[in-house]
């Protein structure tokens, strides 16, 4: 019994794991570096409203800003932001299948819009490392309002709020007209 060279059919069959499973990682992680880009940070929380500092970029300045609104809704429905709702994102379930939230950052008004109460642009537009222009925003959310909504779509994991309905007054019987002959 003599040592023999494997053949590459071997090679081949055990490094597609590896080869996939590397491609998986790298995926993952540029992906994970895309989402952490913009720099979310609390700064005032009101009664019904909270100020987010927030990073936009895009191919132009209106886009720039607008993607440091949805970045900062963004955050706070799917990752969480530190000092805001204890840092837990607000969705937990219904993630994927949601139809409210599969639209809320699309269409011709979409529905995270409702939410923002004001953004405000915080010194000037710069160019980043990728070549996109890049801007600071201060970004006003609805808070409240975003947190009532998302609990009537069902998506916080807590019971949907029931609409309440005024009971119906109780039917008086009108008593019988009397007629005689």
């Amino acid at each position: 019994m003599g040592w023999t060279m494997p053949s590459n059919k071997h090679k081949t069959m055990t490094n597609k794991p590896l080869f996939l499973f590397l491609s998986c990682l790298l995926t993952v992680l540029s992906a994970g570096a895309q989402e952490s880009r913009e720099k979310i940070e609390l700064l005032v929380m009101e009664e019904n409203t909270a100020i987010f500092s927030a990073e936009g970029f895009a191919a132009n300045k209106k886009d720039a800003v607008e993607n440091a609104s949805k970045a900062v809704l963004r955050r706070l429905l799917y990752d969480g932001v530190q000092d805001f709702n204890e840092g837990a994102p607000i969705v937990t379930t219904g993630q994927g299948t949601n139809l409210w939230l599969n639209e809320f950052f699309e269409g011709k008004v979409p529905a995270y819009k409702a939410f923002v109460g004001d953004v405000e642009l915080v010194g000037d537009f710069d160019s980043s490392p990728a070549g996109e222009i890049h801007c600071t925003t201060n970004v006003v959310v609805k808070y409240s309002q975003l947190m009532q909504q998302a609990a009537t779509q069902g998506v916080t994991g807590e019971p949907r709020p029931q609409q309440q309905t005024p009971e119906p007054e109780p039917q008086t019987k009108k008593p019988a007209k009397k007629t005689f002959l």
